[in-house]
């Protein structure tokens, strides 16, 4: 692994590679864990499957 980030840093365009690919994969992780807790907190479910799945509505 640490190889990998030294062959990526030695290439400037690996190094940009690098400096945009991390932070959105951060991004976008972050945002998939804030929705799942959105719609946890939104439907009132104990879990994110709950939340998740069709059907089961409470009436």
């Amino acid at each position: 692994m640490a190889a990998l980030l030294q062959l990526f840093g030695a290439n400037p365009l690996g190094g940009l590679v690098l400096a945009v690919l991390v932070p959105l994969v951060i991004v976008a992780f972050g945002t998939y864990v804030g929705v799942l807790m959105a719609l946890q907190s939104f439907f009132d479910a104990s879990s994110w499957q709950e939340a998740t799945q069709p059907g089961d509505a409470e009436e």
